[in-house]
């Protein structure tokens, strides 16, 4: 019983902390007090959600708290820590959105239709398809993608069938952030290194993506890369015109309102469930249920992925971090080592919790200085190659934490799993590409 009503006060808190935080994460309100009573909320939602925590989500908690003594420059004050919780309030916005689309897009008829043909298919000829839609709907939607395809998964599919989805949904929409300007990577990395990049940035990563999709779908899809992928297409014709709704929408108010993609789906998809709900007025008691279920259920990802964020507004700067690298590297390394040693480094760290927003900003810092827009074009995509790749395995990333609940898995099971040769393959193989490129071309 009173657990019951702990979740049902984590419902109201989430949907509260929403509506408080959006003013304030969308900077259409400066008033101290609706700031003030959004950030009590959330760190409210996030003590209540960490009581109701399962057993091994404390384990990546305790990991991600030993990470943040060791690289904090020293104990935050009340401003650094209001300035961290400002950047993470974000998430506290996005989470019930994400529940939302998954609650309206299972009340869909083209969405039954999808589950019913994708229960048809193999589990293996599905997996081609569902990453290359991945891919092309991450490219905008960034992490709303995992909340519409799995929702279109059978109700009753097996771990095995479950687990290939996920990983191939984590593939496609992570491998997105290579060339999209939509994901948080690509404005960090724009940040720290010379203006007029960011075309050259994207067609490279666009090379790069293309690459990474080949020589992945040649390696699971079993029955045959090019057939397995139109077979696997065909069940998804049924929500093509709705996710082409969703993929314009979400375009136009970004552009409009000078949106990222993270806040452009947090304004526009809640327009766009109300106008579904609005259409099919008989199914609003039931996508209310399934909301209120979904969201009392989970929070485990919501509670990992903000201490993550935290941690990384705190640490910006951390001159432990900086020892390391010039211990390592020396205080001028050859371009070439830099582009190839960054996405293997931020890799790395993702496989020990070490999320890529925390290890990329100072690599970036330490590696980007006094270069021109020729060169910054090859550590821009260094960098997003390392952003991929980390957060397409990292257990602290919320790409696996979010996917890991939406498909009903592990985080440990996907993080540790295929796609860590995947991941491995794409920093290690991708960042030797663009050394070795840069090497012909500069030399």
């Amino acid at each position: 019983m009173q657990q019951d009503r702990r979740r049902q006060g984590k419902l109201w808190l989430s949907v509260l902390t929403a509506i408080c935080g959006l003013p304030v994460i969308l900077d259409i309100s400066d008033a101290l007090w609706l700031e003030a009573i959004a950030l009590s909320l959330f760190a409210c939602l996030v003590v209540l959600t960490v009581s109701l925590m399962r057993a091994g989500s404390y384990l990546i908690i305790a990991v991600l708290v030993v990470i943040g003594i060791a690289i904090l420059p020293s104990i935050p004050d009340m401003a650094a820590l209001r300035e961290a919780g400002q950047f993470v309030l974000v998430f506290g916005c996005l989470m019930p959105v994400l529940t939302l689309i998954r609650a309206t897009a299972t009340s869909m008829p083209s969405v039954w239709q999808t589950q019913k043909r994708l229960a048809e298919l193999p589990a293996n000829a599905s997996a081609s398809g569902l990453q290359l839609t991945a891919h092309i709907l991450g490219g905008v939607l960034n992490i709303g993608t995992f909340a519409l395809i799995s929702a279109s998964m059978p109700k009753d599919a097996d771990d095995e069938r479950r687990r290939i989805a996920a990983e191939a949904v984590l593939r496609g929409m992570n491998s997105a952030v290579i060339w999209s300007p939509f994901f948080v990577s690509f404005a960090v990395g724009s940040a720290y290194l010379p203006a007029g990049i960011e075309t050259g940035a994207i067609l490279a990563g666009i090379v790069t993506a293309a690459l990474f999709f080949m020589v992945s779908v040649t390696a699971m899809a079993y029955a045959g890369g090019s057939v397995a992928l139109i077979a696997a297409l065909r069940p998804l014709t049924p929500i093509a015109s709705r996710l082409a709704v969703i993929f314009i929408c979400v375009i136009v108010i970004g552009y409009i309102f000078n949106l990222t993609a993270l806040l452009a789906v947090i304004v526009t998809m809640p327009v766009l469930c109300t106008v579904q709900i609005a259409r099919r007025p008989d199914m609003a008691r039931q996508i209310a249920s399934q909301f209120s279920a979904l969201q009392r259920a989970g929070g485990d990802e919501f509670v990992i992925i903000s201490i993550s964020m935290v941690i990384a507004a705190l640490a910006t700067g951390s001159p432990a971090l900086n020892a390391i690298l010039i211990s390592l590297f020396g205080e001028q390394p050859e371009l070439w080592l830099k582009i190839w040693m960054l996405p293997v480094i931020v890799w790395i760290c993702s496989l020990g919790g070490i999320h890529p927003v925390i290890s990329s900003a100072p690599l970036l810092g330490f590696f980007a200085p006094m270069i021109g827009p020729f060169e910054a074009i090859f550590v821009m995509q260094a960098h997003m190659i390392g952003w991929a790749a980390g957060t397409m395995t990292s257990f602290s990333s919320m790409s696996v934490v979010t996917v890991a609940e939406q498909f009903s898995l592990r985080p440990m099971q996907l993080a540790f799993g295929r796609n860590l040769m995947f991941s491995a393959m794409l920093a290690i193989g991708g960042g030797g590409l663009w050394a070795g490129i840069y090497s012909l071309m500069a030399g």
